[in-house]
Order: C-alpha cells, then sequence, then structure tokens
C-alpha cells in the first residue's frame, strides 16, 4: 500500500509540472563555469556582487558543481542589461529619499563545450528600501544581489 502511495504522490507532482532533479542535468550538464558577470549599464560594481553571490549561490542551490572553463560542461555567461534607482516617496532636504526602489534586469545563457547555447533567459528584480526603518540603498542592492543569484539559479534547476 506505502509503495502505490508514492506512486500516486509522484504521479500527481509530475501532472502539476513538478520534476526531480536539475533542468541542466537533464542536458548532460553537472558541472559549470561562472564566467565573470558583464556590466552593460551604468551601475558600476554591481557586476562584482553579483558575480560572487552567484559563485556562493550555484553550489547550495544546484546540484551543478562549480568547474574551471576547461573542465566545465558549459559555462554560464550572465550580462546585467539594466539597473536603475527610482524615488517612491520624496524626503526631506537632509534625507531626499524616504522610499525608493532598485530594479534591475539581466540576460542569462548557458553555452556548452561546442558553443551551443542550452539555455538562454531574461530575468528581472525589484528591491524596495525604506529610509525611516533604516534600509538604503546599499541595503537593498545586497538584496536585489542575492535575489537574482537565486532566480538564475532557479532558472538552471527548472524551467522558471
Amino acid at each position: 500500500m506505502t509503495r502505490l502511495c508514492w506512486l500516486t504522490f509522484a504521479t500527481m507532482l509530475s501532472a502539476c509540472g513538478y520534476t526531480f532533479g536539475s533542468g541542466v542535468e537533464r542536458l548532460g550538464v553537472r558541472t559549470v563555469a561562472l564566467q565573470v558577470v558583464a556590466n552593460d549599464t551604468y551601475r558600476q560594481r554591481l557586476e562584482v556582487d553579483l558575480s560572487s553571490a552567484l559563485s556562493r549561490e550555484l553550489p547550495v542551490t544546484t546540484e551543478l558543481a562549480l568547474a574551471d572553463r576547461r573542465e566545465a560542461d558549459a559555462t554560464l555567461q550572465v550580462t546585467l542589461t539594466d539597473a536603475r534607482e527610482t524615488t517612491l516617496v520624496n524626503g526631506n532636504r537632509l534625507s531626499p529619499v524616504r522610499e525608493g526602489a532598485l530594479e534591475s534586469a539581466i540576460w542569462m545563457r548557458l553555452i556548452d563545450r561546442d558553443g551551443r547555447t542550452l539555455l538562454e533567459r531574461r530575468l528581472v528584480d525589484r528591491t524596495e528600501f525604506r529610509s525611516p526603518i533604516g534600509e538604503d540603498l546599499t541595503s537593498a542592492r545586497g538584496e536585489l544581489v542575492e535575489d537574482l543569484a537565486r532566480k538564475i539559479a532557479l532558472a538552471l534547476e527548472s524551467d522558471f
């Protein structure tokens, strides 16, 4: 009876679109080289933070192992295509922004050893900050980078 319950559960999950294992693993990718994140925006140093966050996030969230480009099954290329700050609520002369948002978009590509594109996707994220509760552009930037790294890892693992 227990085996029948597990079989039924697995069938229900697959019917809902859930899969077991890595999305890129089905393509034969178990190791990935992380190329330094490129930045096509005017907001400087965001690419450095995103590169660091990706190197921490990928081994934890995915089943992929980071490897040298010569040994990796594929290379992950990420480019920041948009990054902007928006004022949501104006403050006063001493604190000009009471609430704001930081928005960013990236373009990611997973390229196999033969140069074929295995996955290509645009991802966006938005993080808001409120100065009255101690948040600022720096804390929003950290949150944005971590969220983008998680979204990239999720995109590699599924059809996100």
